[in-house]
């Protein structure tokens, strides 16, 4: 991976990052039971099952998180292509996919799951009956349920790479 491809990855993940987190954090502003099912297996368990509303709410929600992370995606590789002169092979179209996966899935883990989430634990993420729960304190647990999105983000990456790279 050269440096403009390098450089390609490193803004548009940023710009990525930025977005889904204006998403989650944003619908953790309107309404955080949407991400309840995100919690540790004992606050779910107190917290109890989402609401209708939440379920609804998480539907919606999923729409401006999958365009911007997909979106994002498919549009890097339009534009690390037009920066070759319209050309990109395969092989770095799929490398800056999974790149641009692997870079959220590491913002997401370090940033807002362990810092922010675990680490910080501002209160507007804390459900309500649910305050001083172990599962607050339980970095193992982001990295064990992060952990099987590496070899997933493969099959997108396959798909978009096909999508984007020049036929030939």
């Amino acid at each position: 991976m050269d440096n403009l491809q390098l450089n390609r990855l490193l803004k548009d993940g940023t710009a990525i990052n930025l977005g889904l987190t204006a998403v989650i954090f944003g619908t953790l502003y309107i309404n955080p039971e949407i991400w309840v099912h995100d919690a540790p297996p004992d606050i779910r368990e107190k917290f109890g099952p989402k609401s209708e509303r939440a379920k609804r709410q998480t539907l919606w929600a999923a729409i401006p998180f999958f365009l911007i992370l997909f979106g994002g995606v498919i549009r890097s590789n339009q534009l690390l292509k037009r920066q070759n002169e319209g050309k990109l092979d395969f092989k770095v179209a799929f490398l800056n996919a999974y790149g641009l996966f692997l870079y959220f899935w590491l913002f997401d883990l370090i940033i807002l799951d362990w810092l922010i989430f675990v680490t910080l634990k501002p209160k507007f993420i804390i459900w309500p009956g649910t305050e001083g729960m172990a599962g607050y304190d339980d970095y193992g647990f982001h990295l064990k349920t992060a952990l099987p999105a590496l070899p997933m983000a493969i099959l997108p990456s396959l798909i978009i790479a096909a999508l984007t790279a020049n036929k030939s």
